[in-house]
């Protein structure tokens, strides 16, 4: 079953230029994806004290078709699909206003033990056997991101703060776009014009540590990374 959610867009999403793109589409994908599993007590306001355990992003995939503006509200609409193996789970997600599709993507996510610190079968939740749902739709999959900093550059270095931290005690995933578009300036980002982005998280930051933030540029793409002070990877990312 689907769910919808209708919103009016807020400035605190805006890119510089005050419209809400790739960064402000991410943040309604996770508001979509909290107020879904929220609505049937499964949400992480419920999981860490019910069960130990909580949802965790791995991967978000966003399609830009159009920025939004203030001209009316934004649809939400998220649903899952069937799911193949019993611990990773994919939400579609689209993004309407004023009747026309102006975001549309993915997110992929398990449960995830606090304890144990290791993904968990859905059904360790208690989560509906009938949640999924096959729908026809346009919505790209996953491209698959190459896991390796190879060839980036340090473009500067990000210590996590209290402010980044979510109720799982790691840096928020909504951290994660803004350290990589912090990458570089606002002229590069006006050049490249992205219309769509991946992010894959491969190792959670805690609070303290400090991460080398990386990217090189490969033609229309821009590829950057996250790396912890012991080399490995914490996230990689593609803007294209």
């Amino acid at each position: 079953m689907s769910f919808t959610q209708t919103l009016m867009p807020q400035y605190r999403d805006a890119d510089a230029d005050g419209l809400i793109g790739i960064r402000g589409s991410m943040r309604y994908f996770q508001d979509i994806h909290t107020w879904y599993f929220h609505s049937i007590n499964k949400g992480n306001d419920v999981l860490p004290e019910a069960y130990g355990a909580g949802w965790i992003y791995t991967r978000f995939h966003v399609k830009l078709m159009q920025k939004m503006d203030y001209s009316g509200p934004v649809k939400l609409t998220s649903w899952m699909e069937p799911y193949r193996q019993p611990v990773l789970v994919n939400m579609n997600m689209t993004i309407e206003q004023g009747g026309k599709m102006m975001a549309c993507g993915k997110i992929e996510s398990c449960v995830f033990s606090l304890t144990r610190q290791r993904p968990l079968r859905l059904s360790a939740i208690e989560f509906p056997e009938d949640f999924a749902e096959e729908t026809d739709n346009d919505i790209p999959g996953f491209i698959g991101l190459e896991k390796t900093a190879e060839g980036m550059e340090e473009r500067y270095q990000r210590t996590v703060r209290v402010s980044d931290l979510d109720k799982m005690g790691h840096m928020t995933n909504l951290r994660y776009i803004e350290m990589f578009q912090d990458a570089h300036g606002s002229q590069f980002w006006k050049t490249l014009n992205p219309t769509e982005m991946e992010i894959s998280f491969l190792s959670q930051c805690r609070e303290g540590e400090t991460l080398s933030v990386r990217s090189k540029a490969d033609g229309n793409t821009v590829h950057l990374a996250a790396v912890h002070a012991d080399g490995t990877l914490a996230s990689v990312a593609a803007f294209y």
